[in-house]
Protein backbone atom coordinates (compact mmCIF):
# COMPACT_ATOMS: atom_id res chain seq x y z
CA UNK A 1 0.00 0.00 0.00
CA UNK A 2 3.09 2.25 1.14
CA UNK A 3 4.50 1.50 -2.54
CA UNK A 4 1.30 2.62 -4.39
CA UNK A 5 0.85 5.52 -2.73
CA UNK A 6 5.05 6.57 -3.19
CA UNK A 7 3.99 5.60 -6.97
CA UNK A 8 0.70 7.83 -7.15
CA UNK A 9 2.59 10.18 -5.71
CA UNK A 10 5.34 10.49 -7.66
CA UNK A 11 3.41 10.21 -11.04
CA UNK A 12 1.36 13.90 -9.56
CA UNK A 13 4.57 15.15 -9.51
CA UNK A 14 5.26 14.25 -12.38
CA UNK A 15 2.09 15.17 -13.76
CA UNK A 16 1.84 18.82 -12.49
CA UNK A 17 5.12 19.40 -13.77
CA UNK A 18 4.33 18.63 -17.21
CA UNK A 19 1.22 20.50 -17.07
CA UNK A 20 3.37 23.30 -15.81
CA UNK A 21 5.71 23.15 -18.84
CA UNK A 22 2.53 23.10 -21.19
CA UNK A 23 1.24 26.25 -19.68
CA UNK A 24 4.52 28.19 -19.53
CA UNK A 25 5.42 27.25 -23.07
CA UNK A 26 6.49 30.23 -25.47
CA UNK A 27 4.26 31.17 -28.03
CA UNK A 28 7.16 31.33 -30.40
CA UNK A 29 10.85 31.84 -31.08
CA UNK A 30 12.76 34.70 -31.31
CA UNK A 31 16.79 35.02 -32.06
CA UNK A 32 18.39 38.65 -32.40
CA UNK A 33 21.33 39.28 -33.67
CA UNK A 34 22.90 41.76 -32.28
CA UNK A 35 25.49 44.11 -33.76
CA UNK A 36 26.74 45.50 -30.43
CA UNK A 37 26.91 43.88 -26.93
CA UNK A 38 25.55 43.50 -23.46
CA UNK A 39 26.24 47.49 -22.49
CA UNK A 40 25.29 51.03 -23.83
CA UNK A 41 22.74 51.85 -26.78
CA UNK A 42 23.10 48.13 -27.64
CA UNK A 43 22.77 46.79 -24.51
CA UNK A 44 19.32 48.72 -23.48
CA UNK A 45 17.91 48.02 -26.95
CA UNK A 46 18.87 43.97 -25.88
CA UNK A 47 16.70 44.75 -22.03
CA UNK A 48 13.66 46.19 -23.48
CA UNK A 49 13.65 43.55 -26.40
CA UNK A 50 14.11 41.11 -22.98
CA UNK A 51 11.42 42.55 -21.08
CA UNK A 52 8.36 43.01 -23.36
CA UNK A 53 9.63 39.13 -24.69
CA UNK A 54 8.52 38.00 -20.89
CA UNK A 55 5.19 40.49 -21.04
CA UNK A 56 4.10 38.65 -24.43
CA UNK A 57 5.54 35.21 -24.21
CA UNK A 58 8.15 34.87 -26.28
CA UNK A 59 11.07 32.82 -26.51
CA UNK A 60 14.40 34.87 -27.20
CA UNK A 61 17.93 34.43 -27.87
CA UNK A 62 20.38 36.78 -28.26
CA UNK A 63 23.51 36.75 -29.43
CA UNK A 64 25.93 39.58 -29.76
CA UNK A 65 28.49 40.91 -32.12
CA UNK A 66 29.92 43.48 -29.81
CA UNK A 67 30.79 45.38 -33.14
CA UNK A 68 33.13 43.05 -34.49
CA UNK A 69 33.52 43.13 -38.28
CA UNK A 70 31.88 40.14 -39.77
CA UNK A 71 30.92 38.37 -36.70
CA UNK A 72 27.35 38.97 -37.12
CA UNK A 73 27.82 36.51 -40.06
CA UNK A 74 29.81 34.13 -38.05
CA UNK A 75 26.76 34.63 -35.26
CA UNK A 76 24.23 33.73 -37.76
CA UNK A 77 25.94 30.76 -39.68
CA UNK A 78 26.54 29.02 -36.93
CA UNK A 79 22.97 29.54 -35.43
CA UNK A 80 21.89 28.33 -38.98
CA UNK A 81 24.68 25.03 -38.30
CA UNK A 82 22.86 24.10 -34.87
CA UNK A 83 19.15 23.79 -36.55
CA UNK A 84 16.10 23.81 -34.93
CA UNK A 85 15.86 27.41 -36.09
CA UNK A 86 13.66 30.22 -34.75
CA UNK A 87 10.14 31.49 -36.28
CA UNK A 88 11.99 35.07 -36.66
CA UNK A 89 15.40 36.22 -36.56
CA UNK A 90 15.86 39.92 -36.05
CA UNK A 91 18.28 41.72 -38.39
CA UNK A 92 19.55 44.64 -38.08
CA UNK A 93 21.34 46.63 -41.34
CA UNK A 94 24.97 47.46 -39.63
CA UNK A 95 27.14 48.59 -41.69
CA UNK A 96 25.25 47.56 -44.42
CA UNK A 97 25.84 43.96 -43.91
CA UNK A 98 22.73 42.19 -43.97
CA UNK A 99 22.72 42.05 -47.57
CA UNK A 100 24.94 39.14 -46.84
CA UNK A 101 22.95 37.78 -43.98
CA UNK A 102 19.61 37.49 -46.39
CA UNK A 103 21.89 35.27 -48.77
CA UNK A 104 23.02 33.38 -45.31
CA UNK A 105 19.20 32.99 -44.75
CA UNK A 106 17.98 32.28 -48.37
CA UNK A 107 15.79 28.77 -48.64
CA UNK A 108 15.04 29.07 -44.65
CA UNK A 109 12.14 28.54 -42.68
CA UNK A 110 12.50 31.64 -40.60
CA UNK A 111 10.74 35.09 -41.44
CA UNK A 112 13.06 38.13 -41.12
CA UNK A 113 12.52 41.49 -39.41
CA UNK A 114 14.21 44.10 -39.77
CA UNK A 115 15.32 46.21 -36.76
CA UNK A 116 16.70 50.43 -36.45
CA UNK A 117 18.13 49.84 -40.02
CA UNK A 118 16.79 47.93 -42.98
CA UNK A 119 17.81 46.98 -46.40
CA UNK A 120 18.87 49.82 -48.42
CA UNK A 121 17.14 50.39 -52.04
CA UNK A 122 19.82 49.04 -53.19
CA UNK A 123 20.47 46.22 -51.73
CA UNK A 124 17.40 44.68 -52.28
CA UNK A 125 17.67 45.40 -56.34
CA UNK A 126 21.44 43.24 -55.84
CA UNK A 127 19.77 40.73 -53.59
CA UNK A 128 16.28 40.41 -56.40
CA UNK A 129 19.06 40.41 -59.05
CA UNK A 130 20.70 37.23 -57.43
CA UNK A 131 17.50 35.69 -56.92
CA UNK A 132 17.74 35.60 -53.44
CA UNK A 133 13.64 35.80 -51.83
CA UNK A 134 12.98 38.42 -49.53
CA UNK A 135 9.43 37.39 -49.15
CA UNK A 136 10.51 36.18 -45.79
CA UNK A 137 10.92 39.89 -44.93
CA UNK A 138 7.74 40.26 -42.63
CA UNK A 139 8.03 43.55 -41.23
CA UNK A 140 10.32 46.74 -39.80
CA UNK A 141 10.90 49.15 -37.70
CA UNK A 142 12.97 52.77 -38.06
CA UNK A 143 13.06 55.49 -36.57
CA UNK A 144 13.38 58.91 -37.83
CA UNK A 145 16.90 59.85 -37.73
CA UNK A 146 16.83 62.44 -40.33
CA UNK A 147 14.52 65.01 -38.46
CA UNK A 148 16.51 63.88 -35.16
CA UNK A 149 19.48 64.91 -36.61
CA UNK A 150 17.96 68.33 -37.60
CA UNK A 151 16.58 68.99 -34.25
CA UNK A 152 19.75 68.45 -32.68
CA UNK A 153 21.28 70.98 -34.65
CA UNK A 154 18.64 73.34 -33.98
CA UNK A 155 18.72 73.21 -30.30
CA UNK A 156 22.98 74.26 -30.92
CA UNK A 157 22.04 77.32 -33.03
CA UNK A 158 19.28 78.33 -31.60
CA UNK A 159 21.13 77.68 -27.33
CA UNK A 160 24.42 79.61 -29.22
CA UNK A 161 22.55 82.63 -30.32
CA UNK A 162 20.85 83.30 -26.91
CA UNK A 163 24.15 83.12 -25.12
CA UNK A 164 25.81 85.72 -27.79
CA UNK A 165 23.29 87.51 -29.74
CA UNK A 166 26.05 89.34 -30.77
CA UNK A 167 27.86 86.60 -32.67
CA UNK A 168 28.08 86.57 -36.55
CA UNK A 169 29.64 83.10 -37.13
CA UNK A 170 28.39 79.86 -35.56
CA UNK A 171 31.13 76.98 -35.25
CA UNK A 172 30.15 73.21 -36.04
CA UNK A 173 32.04 70.21 -35.53
CA UNK A 174 30.20 67.01 -36.46
CA UNK A 175 31.18 64.11 -35.09
CA UNK A 176 29.27 61.12 -37.12
CA UNK A 177 28.85 57.55 -36.85
CA UNK A 178 30.08 55.82 -39.95
CA UNK A 179 29.96 56.19 -43.58
CA UNK A 180 27.73 53.00 -44.31
CA UNK A 181 25.12 52.67 -41.34
CA UNK A 182 21.58 53.85 -42.72
CA UNK A 183 20.56 55.54 -39.46
CA UNK A 184 23.78 57.32 -39.38
CA UNK A 185 23.58 58.79 -42.45
CA UNK A 186 19.90 59.96 -41.99
CA UNK A 187 21.23 61.20 -39.09
CA UNK A 188 24.10 63.44 -40.96
CA UNK A 189 21.68 64.27 -43.65
CA UNK A 190 19.16 66.38 -40.77
CA UNK A 191 22.27 67.79 -39.60
CA UNK A 192 23.38 69.26 -42.97
CA UNK A 193 19.83 70.36 -43.57
CA UNK A 194 19.56 72.25 -40.85
CA UNK A 195 23.16 73.97 -41.26
CA UNK A 196 21.54 75.11 -44.81
CA UNK A 197 18.38 76.31 -43.01
CA UNK A 198 20.87 78.54 -40.77
CA UNK A 199 22.77 80.93 -42.91
CA UNK A 200 24.94 81.75 -39.78
CA UNK A 201 26.36 78.66 -39.33
CA UNK A 202 29.52 77.39 -40.84
CA UNK A 203 30.37 73.37 -40.65
CA UNK A 204 34.25 73.56 -39.89
CA UNK A 205 34.74 69.42 -39.80
CA UNK A 206 32.16 66.57 -40.33
CA UNK A 207 34.63 63.47 -39.05
CA UNK A 208 32.75 59.82 -38.94
CA UNK A 209 33.54 58.46 -35.38
CA UNK A 210 31.98 54.66 -35.76
CA UNK A 211 30.15 55.34 -32.75
CA UNK A 212 32.67 55.14 -30.41
CA UNK A 213 33.92 57.89 -27.32
CA UNK A 214 37.34 57.17 -27.53
CA UNK A 215 37.32 57.46 -31.03
CA UNK A 216 35.54 60.76 -30.90
CA UNK A 217 37.74 62.13 -27.70
CA UNK A 218 40.75 62.08 -29.64
CA UNK A 219 39.51 63.59 -33.13
CA UNK A 220 37.61 66.23 -31.66
CA UNK A 221 41.17 66.89 -29.72
CA UNK A 222 42.71 67.26 -32.62
CA UNK A 223 40.19 69.65 -34.30
CA UNK A 224 39.82 71.70 -31.06
CA UNK A 225 43.96 71.94 -31.30
CA UNK A 226 44.05 73.50 -34.67
CA UNK A 227 40.50 75.38 -34.61
CA UNK A 228 38.31 77.36 -33.28
CA UNK A 229 34.43 75.40 -32.52
CA UNK A 230 31.82 76.79 -30.88
CA UNK A 231 29.03 73.94 -31.14
CA UNK A 232 29.47 70.17 -31.52
CA UNK A 233 26.87 67.71 -32.98
CA UNK A 234 27.24 64.06 -31.61
CA UNK A 235 25.84 61.48 -33.28
CA UNK A 236 25.16 59.53 -30.27
CA UNK A 237 25.92 60.22 -26.58
CA UNK A 238 29.08 58.40 -26.17
CA UNK A 239 30.42 60.77 -28.87
CA UNK A 240 29.05 63.69 -27.49
CA UNK A 241 31.05 62.87 -24.23
CA UNK A 242 34.05 61.99 -25.99
CA UNK A 243 33.91 65.18 -27.80
CA UNK A 244 33.39 66.76 -24.37
CA UNK A 245 36.34 66.08 -22.41
CA UNK A 246 38.39 66.68 -25.14
CA UNK A 247 36.76 70.32 -25.05
CA UNK A 248 37.15 70.14 -20.87
CA UNK A 249 41.20 69.54 -21.00
CA UNK A 250 41.20 72.11 -23.83
CA UNK A 251 39.91 74.50 -21.19
CA UNK A 252 36.78 74.93 -22.35
CA UNK A 253 33.40 74.97 -19.98
CA UNK A 254 30.52 72.45 -21.44
CA UNK A 255 27.17 74.76 -21.26
CA UNK A 256 29.07 78.07 -21.50
CA UNK A 257 31.43 78.53 -24.12
CA UNK A 258 30.67 75.01 -26.02
CA UNK A 259 28.21 73.26 -26.43
CA UNK A 260 26.99 69.82 -27.25
CA UNK A 261 23.87 67.42 -28.18
CA UNK A 262 23.53 63.78 -28.77
CA UNK A 263 21.18 60.91 -29.00
CA UNK A 264 20.28 57.75 -27.33
CA UNK A 265 18.22 59.31 -23.92
CA UNK A 266 20.96 57.97 -21.76
CA UNK A 267 20.67 58.28 -18.09
CA UNK A 268 24.43 59.82 -18.31
CA UNK A 269 22.62 62.46 -21.26
CA UNK A 270 19.36 62.93 -19.31
CA UNK A 271 21.64 64.36 -16.19
CA UNK A 272 23.54 66.04 -18.77
CA UNK A 273 20.81 67.97 -20.05
CA UNK A 274 19.69 69.00 -16.66
CA UNK A 275 23.45 70.03 -16.00
CA UNK A 276 23.44 72.15 -18.61
CA UNK A 277 26.23 70.68 -20.15
CA UNK A 278 24.35 69.52 -23.48
CA UNK A 279 21.40 71.16 -25.18
CA UNK A 280 19.70 67.74 -25.99
CA UNK A 281 19.65 64.22 -25.71
CA UNK A 282 17.74 62.92 -28.64
CA UNK A 283 16.20 59.43 -29.39
CA UNK A 284 13.94 56.79 -27.77
CA UNK A 285 14.54 54.15 -30.42
CA UNK A 286 16.35 51.85 -27.86
CA UNK A 287 12.93 51.13 -27.12
CA UNK A 288 12.80 49.67 -30.76
CA UNK A 289 13.49 46.56 -29.59
CA UNK A 290 10.87 46.13 -27.45
CA UNK A 291 8.42 46.86 -30.69
CA UNK A 292 9.90 44.24 -32.74
CA UNK A 293 8.48 41.60 -30.05
CA UNK A 294 4.88 43.59 -30.22
CA UNK A 295 5.26 43.36 -33.63
CA UNK A 296 5.98 40.19 -34.26
CA UNK A 297 3.26 38.92 -31.75
CA UNK A 298 0.78 40.62 -33.74
CA UNK A 299 2.44 39.08 -37.15
CA UNK A 300 2.05 35.31 -35.14
CA UNK A 301 -1.27 35.65 -33.70
CA UNK A 302 -2.89 37.56 -37.21
CA UNK A 303 -6.06 36.62 -37.76
CA UNK A 304 -5.85 35.88 -41.32
CA UNK A 305 -3.99 33.52 -43.75
CA UNK A 306 -0.72 35.00 -45.89
CA UNK A 307 1.77 37.29 -45.53
CA UNK A 308 1.72 41.17 -44.39
CA UNK A 309 4.60 43.62 -44.44
CA UNK A 310 4.25 46.01 -41.71
CA UNK A 311 7.35 49.09 -42.13
CA UNK A 312 6.81 51.12 -39.13
CA UNK A 313 8.22 54.84 -39.09
CA UNK A 314 8.32 56.18 -35.59
CA UNK A 315 9.18 59.85 -34.18
CA UNK A 316 11.69 59.99 -31.74
CA UNK A 317 11.84 62.59 -29.12
CA UNK A 318 13.92 65.32 -27.80
CA UNK A 319 14.94 65.50 -24.11
CA UNK A 320 15.80 68.82 -23.02
CA UNK A 321 16.05 71.42 -19.82
CA UNK A 322 12.07 71.90 -20.30
CA UNK A 323 10.81 68.48 -19.69
CA UNK A 324 14.56 66.55 -18.46
CA UNK A 325 12.99 65.95 -14.90
CA UNK A 326 9.93 64.41 -16.14
CA UNK A 327 12.09 61.93 -17.73
CA UNK A 328 14.28 61.17 -15.13
CA UNK A 329 11.84 60.33 -12.76
CA UNK A 330 10.00 57.83 -15.17
CA UNK A 331 12.82 56.07 -17.20
CA UNK A 332 15.95 57.49 -15.23
CA UNK A 333 15.65 53.78 -13.24
CA UNK A 334 16.27 51.71 -16.73
CA UNK A 335 13.75 49.51 -15.12
CA UNK A 336 11.75 48.40 -18.33
CA UNK A 337 10.57 45.42 -16.40
CA UNK A 338 7.75 47.93 -14.82
CA UNK A 339 5.95 48.46 -18.47
CA UNK A 340 3.41 46.21 -19.45
CA UNK A 341 4.06 46.11 -23.45
CA UNK A 342 1.29 43.91 -24.37
CA UNK A 343 -0.80 47.34 -23.82
CA UNK A 344 1.09 48.19 -27.55
CA UNK A 345 -0.08 45.41 -29.25
CA UNK A 346 -3.14 45.97 -31.62
CA UNK A 347 -4.26 42.06 -31.44
CA UNK A 348 -4.35 42.72 -27.92
CA UNK A 349 -5.61 46.66 -27.26
CA UNK A 350 -7.56 46.53 -30.78
CA UNK A 351 -6.04 49.78 -32.05
CA UNK A 352 -5.64 50.08 -36.36
CA UNK A 353 -2.09 51.68 -35.75
CA UNK A 354 0.60 51.33 -33.59
CA UNK A 355 1.43 54.22 -30.66
CA UNK A 356 4.95 54.21 -29.78
CA UNK A 357 5.36 57.84 -29.12
CA UNK A 358 7.31 59.34 -26.20
CA UNK A 359 3.85 60.18 -24.83
CA UNK A 360 2.57 56.68 -24.58
CA UNK A 361 5.97 55.24 -23.43
CA UNK A 362 6.06 57.76 -20.42
CA UNK A 363 2.31 56.86 -19.51
CA UNK A 364 2.80 53.25 -19.44
CA UNK A 365 6.02 53.80 -17.38
CA UNK A 366 3.89 56.01 -14.93
CA UNK A 367 1.25 53.28 -14.84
Amino acid sequence: MQKKMMVARLLGVWFVCMFSGLVQAADFNVTFINPGGKSGFWGEVSRSMMAAAEDLNVDLEILNANRKPYAMEELLQQRLEEGDLPDYFILVNENQAAARLMQLLAGKSSKVFFLLNKLTPKQKFILEGRNIDLHNVVASIVPDNETAGYEMAQSLFERARALDPEKDEIRLLALTGDTSTPAGLERELGMMRAVADNQDVRLVHAIPVNWNEETAYQRAQSVLARTKVDVVWGANDAIAFGAQKAAIEAGRIPGEDILFSGLNWSVRGMQAVSDSKMTMTHGGHFFAGAWSIVMLRDHFFRSFDGEMFVDVLFKMSPITPENVDLYLSKLGDGNWEKIDFSRFCKTTNGNSHYDFSSRAILEAAGS
